[in-house]
């Protein structure tokens, strides 16, 4: 499970005016404002042992000295007991939401998944409004195979991700500092879109498992809604655009399938003439359309069409990796076994791709050879592969097979025997 870590913005203003608070509380303060937060820490514990225990400031200013640290369990107790002793005070806790999510998020990779729901849910009471919380639990459950549950949690976090960016767009209209909110409705954004792309793999999953066509079709007119409301958010998001393409063409609806292509290049163009998207980005995400667009035309076996929808995106993104390895698998599907090579090369000679990548393109450079019945070359490309990546058995498989091809017999037992070790 990726887990994102997320920083609390700092405040620049930390002292309030001493008549507020008690003597206490204002040493507290004047150790976080002299960046002492340590030394705030033991300030507060010892005001907690002498008797101030129950003052919620002291708990919310000693967590907010934690927080400074990054020490996101020590804010989170904290804030906890403050909120505990005054619910009042989560209205100042707003801000500090990430301590509680952090908090949660170092559970689950200590595998303490009952400490991390109990503190989501403590979270999630204090600052309802974030969708992280939600999307965590939804995370949660997607990793333990509890369907049903991830899927509460992921539509919840779309809700109050959406009605984050509503609130966050009326706001811009009267801000002078436009560029935090413009920050975080981006990060509104990616989190619709991530939580609406594991809601709609999720329900994929239960239309594929549907037991009548009534309840298949209302598993897609589910997923179709959440893709539609997502693509609307991010036109250019191409997981997006694939899964509910997918569901189109599992339907066999093609037509509907293309039609999103259309839809996102006109959204993407309104964008540009309402001034919020830019002609540079607009033109990388029209690239991003016409990859996606590209592999729509692969899975409905229209290759053509599909080999020039990718030398669009090409001619704008790029030798990228995703774009050659869609025009290499093509042109293999059409039974251009050359053009497929000299594709593949180029991913093969390309700088900084991951070790999988490289293993990909070489068994891609092998599949063409074998078809090509040049058994030499195939069985260099596969070792070029397992070069890359010494841990898949199909590759040793397909390397056992080569040999045998080739009358080298002992070679071809030991790689078969590799390959079961490894499976």
């Amino acid at each position: 499970m990726n887990l994102m870590k997320i920083l609390a913005p700092a405040i620049a203003v930390l002292l309030l005016a001493a008549a507020c608070s008690s003597p206490a509380v204002t040493g507290i303060k004047v150790h976080i404002q002299n960046s002492e937060y340590q030394d705030a820490i033991h300030l507060a514990d010892s005001v907690i042992a002498g008797g101030e225990g129950e003052n919620p400031e002291v708990w919310y200013w000693r967590g907010r000295a934690y927080s400074m640290m990054r020490d996101w369990e020590g804010a989170a107790e904290s804030f906890m007991k403050a909120y505990e002793l005054d619910p009042a005070i989560g209205a100042n806790l707003t801000s500090y939401w990430p301590a509680f999510y952090n908090t949660a998020a170092t559970y689950v990779q200590d595998e303490r998944i009952d400490d991390a729901m109990s503190m989501l849910e403590t979270g999630k009471s204090i600052v309802p409004s974030r969708p992280e919380f939600d999307q965590l639990i939804g995370d949660i459950a997607l990793n333990n195979h509890e369907y049903e549950q991830a899927l509460v949690g992921f539509e919840t976090s779309i809700d109050l991700a959406v009605a984050q960016i509503e609130a966050l767009q009326a706001t811009l209209e009267v801000s002078l500092d436009p560029e935090p909110i413009m920050d975080e409705i981006d990060r509104m954004r990616a989190s619709v879109v991530l939580s609406s792309f594991n809601s709609g793999s999720i329900l994929k999953n239960f239309y594929m498992n549907a037991e009548t066509v009534e309840e298949a079709d209302e598993f897609m007119a589910q997923a179709v809604d959440i893709y539609s409301q997502a693509l609307a958010i991010d036109p250019s998001s191409a997981d997006l655009m694939t899964g509910l393409a997918e569901f189109y063409i599992l339907s066999e609806q093609f037509n509907e399938a293309l039609g999103i292509y259309d839809d996102a290049l006109i959204a993407i163009q309104n964008g540009v003439d309402e001034g919020w998207i830019s002609e540079e980005d607009a033109s990388s995400m029209r690239a991003s359309v016409m990859l996606t667009r590209g592999f729509t035309f692969i899975e409905m076996e229209r290759y053509d069409e599909g080999i020039q929808a990718l030398e669009e995106c090409r001619a704008t993104l790029g030798d990228t990796y995703q774009v050659l390895a869609m025009i290499g698998h093509a042109n293999f599907i059409m039974e251009n076994y050359n053009q497929s090579i000299e594709v593949m090369m180029q991913l093969a000679d390309k700088d900084g791709l991951a070790a999988e990548e490289y293993g990909n393109a070489w068994y891609m450079i092998y599949a063409n050879y074998i078809r090509l019945e040049k058994d030499s070359d195939a069985l260099q490309a596969i070792q070029n592969a397992i070069q890359y990546v010494d841990d898949n058995p199909d590759y040793y498989e397909y390397l056992a097979q080569t040999y045998s091809t080739l009358g080298r017999n002992q070679q071809a037992m030991d790689a078969m025997a590799k390959a079961e070790s490894l499976r």
